[in-house]
């Protein structure tokens, strides 16, 4: 469950409608994890499928009406609109590398490359950043990184200030690798996995 919260905090959708029902939910290209997070919630609704118009993929939708389960969320700090006004929840620190994990996934990337190219042999690095629409969610996202082992993480604001980014270097990318993947967890995207895992190996 933290890492579906962790998940609906990066890429989740909340509505209360004008009847007063209310909504979450997800919209993503990723089958495979919405079905398990489907299991992780109990949930027996449908998930509806589309073609995105402008590469023709296709995307996957999982709404709940909940009451309840959107009040938990109000009670976390979460609003309808939510990007630019949620808070960081408290997080039990056992539980903090799920919910860190599921925000990585939903709004995490993950990139291995060569820099210093005009030297004899170039440098093999691995960078993984966050980005939001939401500054202060990241400034205190990077303190709990921070209290839980990484050092460093620069953060950069866009100069229109529509969105911020984290970026965490190569040891520090390395040991949030190792704080969210510790454990085997079972819910995790594969594709962001394997490139940390690819990186360990190129550096063998």
């Amino acid at each position: 469950m933290a890492y579906v919260l962790g998940f609906f905090y990066a890429d989740g959708t909340f509505d209360i409608n004008p009847r007063g029902s209310y909504y979450f939910g997800f919209h993503i290209c990723d089958k495979d994890l919405l079905f398990s997070m489907r299991r992780v919630l109990e949930s027996n609704h449908k998930i509806s499928e589309r073609k995105v118009k402008k590469n023709e993929s296709l995307r996957y939708r999982l709404q709940i009406g909940s009451k309840k389960m959107c009040e938990d969320l109000i009670g976390l700090g979460m609003t309808p609109g939510k990007t630019r006004r949620m808070t960081f929840p408290k997080i039990p620190s056992l539980m903090l590398p799920d919910f860190i994990r599921g925000y990585f996934d939903g709004d995490g990337n993950v990139w291995v490359g060569y820099i210093n190219h005009d030297r004899v042999r170039p440098t093999l690095v691995i960078q993984a950043t966050f980005t939001s629409g939401n500054r202060k969610f990241l400034e205190e996202l990077k303190k709990e990184l921070n209290s839980i082992g990484i050092v460093g993480g620069g953060l950069f604001v866009s100069s229109s200030g529509d969105f911020s980014r984290l970026t965490l270097s190569t040891l520090d990318a390395l040991k949030l690798s190792e704080i969210m993947y510790n454990g085997r967890p079972k819910l995790y995207l594969r594709r962001k996995k394997l490139r940390f895992d690819q990186f360990k190996k190129m550096r063998e």
